[in-house]
Parts: structure tokens; C-alpha cells; sequence
């Protein structure tokens, strides 16, 4: 055996050394982290699911993993018993922890809703916060927040709008969650309004019904909120 051949050995095994101490410290620092923290076993999505599936067929698409208590989404479950006999009110994406909310009866779950005439299509993507925590479905009413950094100014400029369609999207980076693709059911103006705000600053969504009191919203600036 030549002595290249025995130093390329030498430096293989030195970089497999190497690659074993940093993940033994990676895992290391991950478990020194949580020391102390009390951990809580749920189910956490890991593969897209459509709305209307059934909680008897999730097993192969969640996992269970153990979150400090504070990240635990309220509600959420750590059996799939727990939810036995529903189905999914809305696409599952990866990276969901799995809550009682996201399950309904089969029969209390809304189609597709369809585009009103005289309305466009506007799709816009958004992540759990931003989205109601994810607990929408198509039919859902919702009204649109939107905030612009540079002037600091909040307000409610869309009130009942129709939710068509939710769907699995990619990452939302800044947030560094789960995101989806709504689809909405607008009118001209309503969708310019979108779509400067989340081009130019950030759009928050609220969950409504028909008693929903949109009264006294108007804007909200700095000095109004500032002590």
C-alpha cells in the first residue's frame, strides 16, 4: 500500500471523526436547551394533507414530537383517537401541530365555494399567524388588517370577504412557519388594496360571521397607540 493511498485513508477516517464530535455537540446543545424546560409530546404534520381526509388515515403523514409547553398550540392533541371519526376542515400542511380545531364531522364541512359573479380571483400567500392560526376554510368570511411599516399605520379596509380556496404554499421566511395559499372571492378595489399591501407592508386576517361588528375601525397610527 503506497503512502498516498494510506494518507487519503488517514484523512477519510480523521473527517469522519471530525463529522461524529460536531453532531455529538449539535445534539448536545439541542438537549442542553431544553434542560429544565418541561417537554409535551403532540402530533406534528410531515407531509401535505387535503381538506376532508379522514383522522383514521393520518398516521402515516404525522409525527409525534416533544415541544416545550410554551410552543404547544392550544389544543392541540396527541392522539389521533382524539379526533376519531372526523375529517380535516382544511389542507394540513407540514410543520402543523395537529389541534382538536382542524377536525369537524364530515357533514359540517364546506365544500368549495364558488366565485360570485362580478367578482375576481385574488390569491394571496400567508403564514398561521397571519392566517387565524390556519383555522380557515373555504366559506369562511374574514376581514383583511393591513400595516405599513414606514408611516406605522394600521387599518381594516375590507370587511366580509369570501374565502374560495386554502392551500398548501411554501415557507413563510420572515416568520419561519408553515404558510398557505388563499384564495379570495374580490372586487376591484378591494383587490388593489391587497395587493399594494402585501407588495409594500403586511396584511392580517380575522376571522368573521354574519353578527361580526365592523363598526369604529378607521386607522390607527403611532400617536394613537404611543404613551
Amino acid at each position: 500500500m503506497n503512502k498516498q493511498l494510506l494518507a487519503l485513508i488517514g484523512a477519510l477516517v480523521l473527517a469522519g471523526l471530525g463529522f461524529a464530535a460536531v453532531y455529538a455537540y449539535a445534539q448536545g446543545a439541542e438537549n442542553r436547551a431544553f434542560e429544565g424546560t418541561e417537554l409535551v409530546p403532540v402530533l406534528r404534520v410531515t407531509a401535505e394533507v387535503p381538506t376532508k381526509t379522514a383522522a383514521a388515515t393520518l398516521a402515516e403523514s404525522v409525527e409525534t414530537v416533544e415541544l416545550p409547553r410554551a410552543a404547544v398550540v392550544e389544543g392541540a392533541i396527541t392522539d389521533l383517537a382524539e379526533v376519531e371519526g372526523l375529517v380535516t376542515v382544511g389542507v394540513l400542511v407540514p410543520g402543523d401541530q395537529l389541534t382538536v380545531a382542524k377536525f369537524a364531522p364530515a357533514e359540517d364541512v364546506k365544500a368549495d365555494a364558488a366565485l360570485p359573479e362580478g367578482m375576481q380571483e385574488l390569491v394571496v400567500p400567508l403564514s398561521g399567524a397571519r392566517l387565524v392560526g390556519g383555522d380557515l376554510v373555504a366559506g369562511d368570511q374574514v376581514g383583511v388588517f393591513t400595516s405599513y411599516g414606514d408611516g406605522q399605520v394600521t387599518s381594516n379596509p375590507i370587511n366580509e370577504l369570501l374565502v374560495l380556496e386554502i392551500s398548501a404554499g411554501n415557507e413563510v421566511a420572515e416568520e419561519g412557519s408553515a404558510g398557505a395559499l388563499v384564495t379570495f372571492a374580490v372586487r376591484t378595489r378591494d383587490a388593489q388594496q391587497i395587493v399594494h399591501a402585501m407588495e409594500f407592508g403586511t396584511v392580517w386576517l380575522t376571522k368573521q360571521n354574519d353578527a361580526t361588528d365592523t363598526s369604529g375601525g378607521g386607522t390607527v397610527r403611532l400617536e394613537d397607540v404611543a404613551p
